[in-house]
């Protein structure tokens, strides 16, 4: 749950920072860096939740896959939000939104392809990944 909660304020950061970019920019806003706060929230808050509210846990691969994805993806949507309100074009629009999808349908096939059993050690609380 804690890991939920901090990718939660990881999406309110997003927002307060796009909120506040956007004041200084003199009334020039673009839908990009408005909700650019949605890719961490769907990508990775609703994902911990709703793994943790099932008991499940994926492959730490998957997970560092993953979260590279949404980062990359966030990061492209701050840059794309950025230069659509100074009113200029970039090179780097495209190679951030193929990256993080890239690294995100790796994840899920790296995670599809490994099917991992969790085994709790008595007494330790802590998870034990063991391959199938």
């Amino acid at each position: 749950m804690k890991k939920t909660i901090r990718y939660l304020f990881l999406s309110v950061f997003v927002f307060v920072f796009s909120q506040i970019y956007e004041y200084f920019s003199h009334g020039v806003y673009s839908n990009y860096m408005l909700y650019a706060f949605l890719i961490p929230f769907l990508g990775l808050s609703v994902p911990s939740f709703l793994l943790h509210s099932l008991k499940k846990a994926l492959p730490a691969n998957s997970r560092f896959l993953w979260k590279c994805g949404i980062a990359t993806l966030t990061v492209g949507s701050i840059y794309k939000g950025i230069l659509e309100i100074y009113g200029t074009n970039g090179y780097f629009e495209f190679p951030y939104l193929f990256l993080g999808v890239t690294l995100c349908v790796s994840a899920v096939i790296t995670c599809i392809g490994k099917q991992e059993l969790i085994v709790e050690r008595e007494g330790q609380g802590r998870k034990e990944y063991l391959e199938s």
